[in-house]
This record gives structure tokens, C-alpha cells and sequence, in this order.
């Protein structure tokens, strides 16, 4: 989901009407503590995390030589782009980058059933936000209340990265259960059943452009378990 050639619209269109499908089925969360939920998916300035101290800390210092590699995923391909985004990124961790998108999922979710726009667009590319925003303008024109409540989420894990032209991409699986209701301004459930648990399983793309000043990752798209 970056620059889509206008030759694409069709296609476009069609990846628009399959993610305002899923919103309804994947976004929304009332937590109770938002606040101490991130702010920005980002990457902190001391934030790795590796396998065992004595590591942690001289990369902290060193970061990663030339020709180093280090393991950070147990696919060899995965690997080698992670280990790749290290040696430009040094403050980059996998374990944080791990954590801190279980808590851009819940974040962006809470956001989501809130109503919250100006939450969402710093955690979101472009395309994906008019998106979003459609839906909640379509919700708010209706007066209807999305919720969700999520049960547990399974440890997210990268299934997949690359970096081109110096942006990186990475995609992270999310195993969840969820209880979803929309409700009238009437607070009467129209949709959903609040005894019915679902299992939703995502994959979420977030990307960087590595050196930026930006520390944000973005969400560039949504997409079901393949």
C-alpha cells in the first residue's frame, strides 16, 4: 500500500472495500487505561533487546560491523533483513520492536472503537487512514457504537521483512480473541454477540523509512493470515 500506479485504481478499490470489511471485525478496543498504552509505535534510542547481556549491551555501544550478523529471527531470510536494519539502525531491537507492536495493535484498536482520528493518523500511512476515517464518519453519522473486547492476544511474531530503497517493511502475525458488538444510538446490539468469542488472525504491515527523523513506524496494511 504505497504509491499505486493510477492504472491500479481498480485494484485499489478493491483492497478499500476488503479493509472497510474487516474493520468491523478486527478494529476496536475499550481498554480502561489508554494512557498507559504507547503514544507512537516507535523506536526508542536505547531500546535493544537481544539474546543475552553481555550482547545487549556492547551493540548498544558498537551497534553491528560490515560484515556481523547476529541471530534475530530463526529464518535465515528474515534474519538477514532484520540484521540488515540493525547495521542502519543500531538502536533498532527485535524483542522492542515485538512488544512495542502488541501495543500499537491494542493502541490502534482502542483508537479505533473511540473514535480517535487524531491517535490514529501519526500510527498511519496515508491511504490506510482515509480509510479508517471513512468508517468512523460513517459510524459517527449513524450513531453507532463499535466495541470490542479483546480476551488474550497470542505473542506476536514477524513473519516476514525487507527493506527497499532504505524503507522497511515489516510484518507481524497477531493471533487474537476478540468479543464484538455494534450498537444503535440506542445502545441496542445490532450486530455481534457479546457471548460469542472469534479468533482473528492478522497480518499487519508496518513500515519505516530507516534514518528518517521520524522514529514512527506506520501501519501500510491489513491483511487475513496466509
Amino acid at each position: 500500500m504505497g504509491n499505486i500506479p493510477y492504472i491500479d485504481i481498480l485494484i485499489l478499490a478493491m483492497i478499500a472495500v476488503f479493509i472497510l470489511n474487516r474493520l468491523r471485525n478486527v478494529l476496536g478496543k475499550k481498554t480502561g487505561n489508554e494512557e498507559d498504552i504507547i503514544k507512537k509505535f516507535k523506536l526508542k534510542k536505547d531500546g535493544f533487546k537481544e539474546s543475552t547481556p553481555d550482547m545487549e549491551s556492547n551493540l548498544k555501544k558498537e551497534g553491528l560491523k560490515k560484515d556481523e550478523t547476529i541471530n534475530l529471527h530463526k529464518d535465515k531470510n528474515i534474519n538477514k533483513v532484520l540484521n540488515e536494519i540493525k547495521k542502519i539502525e543500531s538502536s533498532f531491537g527485535v524483542n522492542e520492536f515485538i512488544d512495542n507492536s502488541k501495543k500499537a495493535f491494542e493502541y490502534i484498536l482502542s483508537s479505533y472503537s473511540k473514535n480517535n482520528l487524531k491517535a490514529l493518523e501519526p500510527l498511519l500511512e496515508k491511504k490506510i487512514f482515509q480509510i479508517y476515517k471513512k468508517e468512523i464518519d460513517n459510524r459517527l453519522k449513524k450513531k453507532e457504537i463499535f466495541e470490542i473486547t479483546i480476551i488474550g492476544i497470542k505473542d506476536p511474531k514477524i513473519v516476514s521483512a525487507k527493506v527497499v530503497n532504505n524503507i522497511a517493511e515489516i510484518i507481524v502475525e497477531y493471533n487474537s480473541e476478540q468479543v464484538q458488538v455494534l450498537k444503535d444510538a440506542n445502545n441496542k446490539i445490532i450486530e455481534g454477540d457479546t457471548n460469542q468469542i472469534l479468533n482473528i488472525e492478522e497480518n499487519w504491515t508496518f513500515s519505516r523509512k530507516l534514518k528518517s527523523k521520524s522514529p514512527n513506524w506506520s501501519l501500510i496494511k491489513i491483511s487475513e493470515k496466509s
